[in-house]
C-alpha cells in the first residue's frame, strides 16, 4: 500500500556568541547592527562583533552581508566553529548543499563532537538523498547526546527513507518516550506501522497525533488512506 509521505521537521539553530537578540524588530536590529559596526571600527579584529553581525544580517535577509560577516569571522579565527555552522545554514537555505557540507565539515574538523554541526550535516546528507550517510551522522549525534529527541526523530526519518521500517519504528518510539507531545513522531510512527499492515496500531497513533495537533492536514490525509487500506485488507 502507499501511505502518506513521511516528513522531516528541520531545526537549524543560529546561536549567538555573547548576545541575546531582542524580540523587537526593525529599529532595534538596525541599532544593534550599528553598535557592532562601531565595535569593529574601534577594534577591526573584534571576532564576536563580526559573528553577531552575520546573525543579524541573516535575520534581515541580507544574505551576502551575512556571508561576508561570517567569512570575516573565520578569517580572524579559523576555529570559530559556530561561524562555520551558521554559514553552512545559509548555503543550505540557498540549496547549495555541496557548499553547505564542505563548510560544516570545516567546523567538525575543528570540533568533531559539535552536535549541532553533526545534526545539520545529517540533514544536508538527507537532502542530497545520501540516506546511509545521514543515518551514520544522526547515530553519532544521539550517541553523543542520548536525550536528543530531534536526533532520534531524523534518524527515524532517514531509516524510513531506505525502508528500514523496524529501525525507524524504534527511533520514533524513542522520540515519544522523551517527548510525549511530539505529534510528528506519532504521525511517522503510525505511517511506519501502516507499512507493516498493522492498521489498528497506525490508526491509534495518528489519532494521538491529532489530539496534540488537531489541524494537521497530513495526519487527516494519512488516516483516510489507512482506513481505506484496512477496509480493503478485510
Amino acid at each position: 500500500m502507499k501511505t502518506a509521505i513521511i516528513t522531516m521537521i528541520i531545526i537549524l539553530t543560529l546561536t549567538t556568541f555573547g548576545y541575546c537578540q531582542s524580540k523587537e524588530q526593525g529599529e532595534t536590529i538596525d541599532a544593534s547592527i550599528n553598535a557592532f559596526k562601531q565595535a569593529i571600527a574601534t577594534n577591526p579584529n573584534f571576532v564576536e562583533a563580526y559573528y553577531n553581525l552575520g546573525i543579524l544580517y541573516d535575520e534581515k535577509g541580507m544574505v551576502e552581508e551575512a556571508i561576508g560577516a561570517y567569512n570575516k569571522t573565520i578569517e580572524l579565527d579559523a576555529n570559530f566553529v559556530k561561524a562555520y555552522n551558521n554559514l553552512s545554514v545559509i548555503y543550505y537555505k540557498q540549496k547549495q548543499l555541496d557548499k553547505a557540507i564542505e563548510t560544516i565539515q570545516s567546523a567538525l574538523a575543528v570540533s568533531p563532537d559539535y552536535i549541532e554541526a553533526l545534526y545539520n550535516l545529517g540533514i544536508y546528507y538527507y537532502e542530497k538523498a545520501q540516506y546511509n550517510e545521514a543515518i551514520k551522522t544522526f547515530k553519532i549525534t544521539v550517541k553523543l547526546n542520548p536525550e536528543f529527541d530531534m536526533g532520534f526523530y531524523n534518524l527515524g526519518v532517514a531509516y524510513a527513507a531506505i525502508d528500514a521500517t523496524d529501525e525507524s519504528i524504534s527511533a520514533f518510539k524513542k522520540v515519544i518516550e522523551m517527548n510525549p507531545q511530539y505529534s510528528d513522531a506519532y504521525y511517522n510512527l503510525g505511517v511506519a506501522y501502516a507499512k507493516k499492515n498493522q492498521f489498528d496500531e497506525a490508526i491509534q497513533l495518528l489519532k494521538k497525533a491529532l489530539e496534540i495537533n488537531p489541524d494537521d492536514s497530513k495526519v487527516h490525509f494519512a488516516l483516510g488512506i489507512i482506513y481505506n487500506a484496512k477496509d480493503k485488507a478485510k
